[in-house]
């Protein structure tokens, strides 16, 4: 091969079939990273932090901003533009609400069927605050760049009565589920998010990609189940691990504690933004399907 001439490929294989062959162990990679894309809360911000106080910590933020200067360093996130672009100045492009919104740059680009749901995400918000924010339930509201909620998270871990909050909220998602609006629970999660169509993170770094003329060598970091569409088209996947990570529902190649990430980083930064599989703080995921991707140059 000349020098310089990379080949990239993406094999997708069954763990059980590499425990069978002896390769599971052993099986090494490495790629070089042209572009890194991550999730923000639970990957590069703390979990359990009030919105108003939630922000990347300091050595964190140090080494991304270092890696920013090299290749783009991009963020998809359910939150809005509004909330992660000032917390991330490091990025180079955003993907806000689940990607219904996307800012490259000084561009903003938005889903053209939002308009169309406004009139039905206001009256699910105006039912909400009727019933839910007396009880303790707090209501994120996501808005686009022109200050309109396009959607909504209801969050009832501080609420007065768990219980009663939850059969409240389980009320009040029925009647956004009536006027056409996607309602999203997780399990054992004391949240939900309502949503005008549902959130498709893969697609989203699609656009980003397109958006910022990258091919080949995407690395991208997440911690949910929501990120697992990313994970499937990225070259290289890590899944984030914290208190409330279910690990078995990830579909990435590797795991990585949230502690370990900007150690990950720095490993990242002094191996001149080459990846490889060795390195102490990653492991494989050993749990679920693993796709392990492969770039040689």
């Amino acid at each position: 091969m000349d020098k310089g001439q990379c080949v990239s490929r993406s094999v997708r294989l069954n763990v059980n079939s590499l425990a069978k062959s002896g390769r599971h162990e052993g099986a090494y990679q490495r790629m070089s990273v042209r572009c890194l894309v991550m999730d923000y809360d639970g990957t590069i911000s703390p979990i359990h932090v009030a919105r108003s106080e939630s922000s990347v910590p300091l050595e964190t933020r140090v080494v991304l901003q270092q890696i920013s200067k090299s290749i783009p360093v991009s963020i998809i996130t359910t939150k809005d533009l509004q909330f992660i672009t000032s917390r991330t100045p490091f990025a180079k492009a955003w993907s806000a609400i689940g990607g219904l919104e996307m800012r490259v740059g000084g561009r903003i680009l938005r889903n053209e069927s939002l308009e169309s749901t406004w009139s039905a995400v206001s009256q699910a918000l105006n039912c909400v605050r009727l019933h839910l924010t007396a009880i303790g339930m707090e209501i994120e509201e996501k808005q686009d760049s022109e200050g309109r909620t396009v959607a909504f998270c209801i969050d009832w871990r501080r609420a007065k009565n768990s219980e009663k909050a939850i059969d409240e909220a389980d009320r009040v998602l029925d009647y956004c589920e009536l006027l056409g609006l996607r309602v999203f629970k997780y399990e054992n999660q004391p949240f939900c998010d309502v949503y005008p169509f549902a959130p498709d993170k893969g697609k989203a770094l699609q656009n980003m990609l397109s958006e910022l003329a990258v091919k080949a060598g995407v690395m991208y970091l997440g911690d949910s189940v929501t990120d697992n569409s990313a994970f499937r088209i990225s070259n290289i996947s890590i899944g984030v691990i914290h208190s409330e990570t279910r690990l078995s529902s990830l579909e990435c190649d590797y795991f990585v504690t949230f502690e370990n990430v900007p150690i990950f980083l720095r490993s990242l930064v002094a191996h001149g933004l080459r990846f490889t599989s060795d390195f102490p703080m990653i492991d494989i995921n050993s749990i679920g399907s693993v796709r392990l991707g492969r770039e040689c140059c």
